[in-house]
């Protein structure tokens, strides 16, 4: 799994856990990347979009793409944005109201 990134943000966006693999695919330590908002990641000329989106699916609003893999741009440690194949999950809490969100990405072929 280490070959992986998996990042859980709570339902604020705030970073709960980082994996060894983020930490390689992305550059941060856990022990900086957990406790910041997911603008860490998100290149600045996406946030706006992002927060739209995210407050959405936190809200209560549908989440077309779980499961489904994608091409995402991820800003890492270093400034420099790539882009990461991966797949968007959000977490739920046993009424079905959305708790957080998991990405899982692996470094492009």
């Amino acid at each position: 799994m280490d070959q992986h990134a998996i990042i859980i943000a709570d339902q604020t966006g705030v970073i709960r856990l980082w994996s060894e693999g983020a930490e390689r695919l992305i550059g941060h330590a856990a022990s900086y990347a957990v406790g910041q908002k997911l603008d860490l990641i998100v290149p600045e000329e996406l946030r706006a979009r992002h927060w739209t989106g995210f407050g959405k699916v936190m809200d209560g609003g549908p989440f077309g793409g779980a499961g489904e893999f994608f091409d995402l741009p991820v800003r890492c440690r270093d400034g420099a944005t790539k882009t990461l194949r991966g797949q968007l999950h959000v977490l739920r809490n046993e009424a079905s109201h959305a708790i957080g969100a998991m990405a899982i990405f692996s470094a492009p072929p």
